[in-house]
């Protein structure tokens, strides 16, 4: 999949919009292959002054599910200090779809000599 085609410009530019609010805000983008990517700007729990940008990349099938978390998403992509660049968003989008289809190459595991 073409995370560029998930995550668009148009998209950025959306979430660029939430920079100067201060209450919790979601973004939705489209939905492509059964995925989408959700934006969540929302106020820091410990330090409740800062703003934290939450990218999430999840299964637009299951989204009613309350274990969804365990089974169809990678941990979301948290930006505490200010709004990512558009490349920190792809490559993040890209770890999570990277890892929620096991799309990783193979290496043989370091293994000591035998005795």
């Amino acid at each position: 999949m073409d995370i560029t085609q998930l995550f668009t410009e148009k998209d950025y530019e959306e979430m660029k919009k939430m920079e100067g609010h201060t209450e919790t805000e979601t973004y939705r983008g489209p939905i492509i292959d059964d995925y989408v990517v959700d934006i969540t700007h929302r106020p820091h729990r410990m330090k409740p002054g800062q703003m934290v940008y939450m990218v999430a990349l999840n299964h637009a099938l299951v989204d009613n599910l309350a274990n969804d978390d365990l089974y169809w998403r990678a941990e979301p992509a948290k930006f505490f200090h200010g709004i990512p660049t558009l490349e920190e968003v792809h490559k993040e989008i890209q770890r999570m779809y990277n890892y929620l289809t096991d799309n990783y190459e193979w290496k043989m595991p370091e293994c000591p000599p035998p005795d």
